[in-house]
């Protein structure tokens, strides 16, 4: 049964051509036809159920080759024919000219033809048919009818060879031509009195046959009007075609060669046509009037049988539906696991039991079909080759080091090993570094499939692990649905925003994540609605966050912990460079020869612009500077465009005024202030404390006022000069008082009230005359009041901002500090090293002190982001003392309570990038800039 049709000397043949003769074989697709065979001469309306076989011939048509086919009828009427009504079975195949048939309302179609399972189910002898054209039925109904034209009589001598994989719905046979009988000549008196005799007898047969009231009597009344019947031979052929007899009957008269005897044959059934035709008009007659009633019950009940099944509400889908079921648990053999196994099982035989019409089978059927669909056992290959994937990465992402060395570290792992195991990482840092792009290019390193869901601000626990099936419009979670989607079990699927989880009464999805994440539960995770284990161990999961404080502590601690701090000055010089000036111009549709960013601009832009630890508003101000180019370029003639050159002159025309020209308020600073280092969710950023006070000139002011420390008392914050206020006395029932203002957290504020008391005792200890911080008013602030700022690490800061103050000496200008220093003058670790490093970076500031417990984690830092810095290790205040004001005159202690001073110091030429950071390979390596 070859698809491939069309190969065959009739199918090439010309529309009209007369059958082959003379014994030559023509290849044919057989069309089986059940009710009875087509007579040559006439047009033959064929009604095709199936779609396959529609299509099928469609298809031929479509490609010029389905000109021809063979119609044989089949050995033996279908079994499904028993039921039908008479009105079916007996309706003629014979119909008018297509030019001349008037149009007929839609009605279910007869099951003229449909497909066999052996040759030899179909007779010897068929009709050679010519397709004059196909009529659909309608979009919603299968199947459509033929209007052939039968040339002529042929015979099936065997079966094509097949061509091409594909198999058709028919076969394929050869068939040789037989020749076409005529009327004998005049010579022949005898026997061509006996034609003529047989051909009067037959056209009087036919007109008392009009006469009686019978099935298709209108249609035959139609069809007779449209032939010539002087031929006797076309006129039997029409007969033959027109009649009700049985079908073995007409294949006779199909297949008889001989004239005379084929117009004998055709005479006894037109005669038996009209006694059972008489003999039904008056069986009629009687049945109507003795059983009327029952009879026109029985009549519209068995016409309301065949009208549903029609119409497809007595078609029983449930079968189907279960073979369909079968099939699918048969396709997915051994790889199921045996709980899951046994659940298919049991739904299916539950699935049997039920209405089709009742609520209960849908919701079975729709878990059938998630559990049929999932991935069961079915594996991606994963990537071996290291220096292929790391290739890729490199390719579609800058430095990230980190990452990069993690990834392959675990395929490195999964290759001595010779299993691939899952694993859950987590990507934090600050918004625009590439953490959500790098979880793409890591699934294309392990040619793996990648899904993507985020969890920002999702409440619902379902959406994690699923409804239950009790509920209407139940599903699976996301889990479930990467799985199905990407059709593996060890997908890459990236959790999004893990840090913004909700959490209100529908649940805690954090919770939810728990068993997700575990790599010792989730090789059987049970999602609610599928209520079955499914092993997610080989599934590599990724999680993003900006910050770790706001993820729970159990889910935090089942997740390994990658942090991206962000990109210097040099690494987003060459992100723009090398990705986001070329992607930019070609995505605003400006042509490179008309538009030149100097490099003077670029570096400002980043400078004073684009501060931010990621790309993402470095990559809207080139969007923004591309658009404003392109809209210059069309407002003039093309012949007429200009190539417009960005330089620092011109900057501020396309993107305004620099939004941070410096975050240092102070070049030079005062008494009293100090430069600090600070954390945030963006990344880090410098800090100044300011630090003003005065002491009261009468001890009324102060009556009503408490000894202790108050830091939301309000102050004056008008300062007196510490020097003179120092030899005051002191009044009585003073004490001091400390307003701290920035919109400072909890922790910070007791940060600043440690500072003031060490401050204090470490100031009676350099100069005891010197009272000025036990008396004064004290107002101290961190200026950019409108952002919240909170942490520890402030403590050295504070506390030299307030000796600064009371000694009226000025700290260093270029140094920055972090620490948090405790009551006895301990500077203790703090966290962001990285992030107060690249702030400090491009602030230009070039001497830091951190604690001596951060001084590993400056060092794992990569030498061109500590090129051209100076790092102090301290863990006592004296040393943090002795740095920031040995230049200032300030009183010096006699000596360092702490461990001695370490100092690192990285040489400027540290600051040339990596190779495989400049792009020197010749590849783009810059997909960095596909920022999260």
């Amino acid at each position: 049964m070859g698809a491939e049709g069309g190969e065959g000397t009739g199918e090439g043949a010309a529309q009209g051509a007369p059958p082959v003769e003379g014994g030559e074989v023509e290849e044919l697709f057989a069309l089986p036809l059940f009710r009875k065979p087509a007579f040559p001469g006439f047009y033959h309306l064929v009604q095709i159920t199936s779609p396959q076989i529609y299509e099928f011939i469609a298809n031929l048509q479509a490609s010029g080759q389905g000109h021809y086919v063979a119609g044989f009828m089949t050995t033996e009427l279908p079994a499904e024919f028993a039921d039908a009504p008479q009105s079916e079975t007996a309706a003629p195949l014979v119909s008018l000219p297509p030019d001349s048939q008037p149009p007929a309302e839609k009605k279910p179609l007869r099951k003229d033809a449909g497909k066999v399972d052996s040759v030899d189910e179909l007779v010897e002898v068929g009709t050679k048919l010519q397709v004059v054209s196909l009529i659909s039925q309608s979009p919603n109904s299968p199947g459509g009818s033929l209007l052939v034209m039968p040339t002529g009589r042929i015979r099936r001598v065997g079966v094509a060879a097949q061509e091409g994989p594909s198999l058709g719905p028919l076969f394929k046979l050869e068939t040789v031509a037989l020749p076409n009988q005529v009327v004998p000549s005049a010579s022949d008196a005898k026997l061509s009195m006996e034609i003529r005799a047989l051909h009067s007898e037959m056209v009087a047969t036919m007109k008392e046959l009009l006469k009686m009231p019978f099935v298709n009597k209108e249609q035959f009344e139609q069809v007779i009007r449209y032939y010539n019947l002087d031929d006797p031979l076309k006129l039997a052929d029409l007969a033959a075609g027109m009649s009700s007899a049985p079908r073995q009957d007409l294949q006779e008269v199909l297949t008889c060669e001989d004239p005379t005897e084929r117009l004998r044959k055709v005479l006894l059934i037109l005669k038996k046509d009209l006694e059972s035709t008489r003999l039904q008009s008056q069986f009629r007659t009687q049945i109507e009037d003795k059983f009327a009633k029952e009879n026109k019950k029985f009549i519209l009940m068995q016409q309301l049988r065949y009208i549903k099944r029609e119409l497809n509400l007595e078609r029983d889908d449930k079968q189907s539906i279960i073979a369909a079921f079968k099939e699918c648990i048969k396709n997915l053999g051994d790889k199921v696991p045996e709980e899951a196994a046994k659940v298919m099982d049991q739904e299916l035989s539950k699935l049997g039991t039920l209405e089709p019409q009742s609520a209960e089978f849908n919701v079975s059927r729709t878990y059938l079909e998630w559990l049929t669909a999932l991935p069961w056992g079915k594996f991606s290959e994963d990537n071996t080759d290291i220096e292929k994937a790391e290739k890729i990465l490199n390719e579609d992402h800058y430095s990230l080091e980190d990452v990069k060395e993690r990834i392959l570290e675990h395929m490195a792992v999964s290759f001595l090993k010779g299993s691939v195991h899952g694993k859950i990482m987590c990507l934090v840092g600050p918004p625009g570094v590439g953490k959500t792009s790098i979880g793409k290019s890591i699934a294309r390193a392990l040619d793996r499939q990648f899904f993507r869901f985020s969890v920002g601000g999702l409440h619902d626990v379902s959406e994690i692990r699923g409804h239950r099936r009790t509920y209407v419009g139940a599903m699976p979670g996301k889990i479930i649905q990467a799985l199905k989607i990407k059709q593996v079990s060890n997908p890459v699927i990236l959790v999004d925003e893990v840090d913004k989880l909700g959490r209100d009464f529908r649940g805690d999805p954090s919770s939810a994540l728990l068993e997700v994440l575990d790599p010792e539960q989730n090789s059987a995770f049970r999602d609610l609605y599928l209520d079955v284990p499914i092993d997610l161990s080989k599934v590599l999961f990724i999680c993003t966050a900006n910050v770790t404080d706001t993820i729970p502590g159990p889910l935090l601690d089942r997740m390994e912990v990658i942090k991206l701090a962000g990109y210097v000055y040099e690494e987003k010089l060459a992100i723009a460079n090398q990705y986001l000036i070329p992607q930019t111009i070609a995505t605003n549709g400006v042509p490179e020869d008309l538009m030149e960013l100097q490099p003077e601009a670029l570096a400002e832009l980043i400078r004073d612009y684009a501060r931010e630890s990621g790309v993402r508003e470095l990559r809207k101000l080139l969007e923004k500077i591309t658009r404003k180019v392109a809209l210059s370029l069309v407002r003039v003639e093309q012949e007429a465009r200009e190539r417009s050159i960005i330089s620092t002159e011109n900057l501020r025309k396309f993107v305004g005024q620099p939004p941070h020209s410096s975050e240092r308020l102070f070049i030079h600073t005062p008494s009293g202030v100090a430069m600090g280092l600070a954390w945030t969710a963006l990344g880090g950023q410098t800090l100044f404390v300011e630090a003003r006070g005065r002491v009261p000139e009468s001890t009324d002011s102060m009556a009503e006022d408490s000894p202790s420390l108050d830091v939301t008392a309000a102050a004056d914050s008008t300062s007196d000069t510490p020097s003179s206020s120092s030899k005051s006395p002191r009044p009585q029932n003073a004490g001091p008082r400390m307003k701290v203002t920035g919109k400072l957290g909890k922790v910070m504020g007791e940060s600043s009230e440690i500072a003031l008391t060490y401050a204090r005792i470490f100031l009676r200890e350099l100069e005891p005359k010197n009272e000025f911080l036990d008396h004064a008013h004290i107002h101290m602030n961190m200026p950019e009041g409108a952002i919240p700022k909170d942490g520890p690490s402030a403590g050295v800061t504070m506390t030299s901002a307030l000796l600064s103050m009371a000694l009226d000496r000025p700290v260093k200008h270029d140094m920055a500090m972090t620490g948090e220093v405790t009551l006895t003058g301990k500077v203790l670790r703090v966290g962001g090293i990285k992030e107060k490093t690249l702030a400090a970076r491009r602030e230009n500031v070039d001497r830091l002190v951190f604690p001596m417990s951060n001084q590993a984690d400056y060092l794992e830092l990569k030498p061109y982001l500590r090129a051209g810095l100076t790092a102090h290790f301290v863990d006592h205040y004296d040393d943090v003392y002795r740095l920031a004001f040995e230049d200032a005159g300030a009183p010096m202690p006699g000596g360092s309570r702490g461990s001695e001073v370490v100092t690192v110091v990285t040489p400027l030429e540290e600051a040339q990038l990596p190779i495989f950071m400049t792009g020197a390979s010749g590849e783009s390596a810059t997909t960095s800039a596909q920022v999260q």
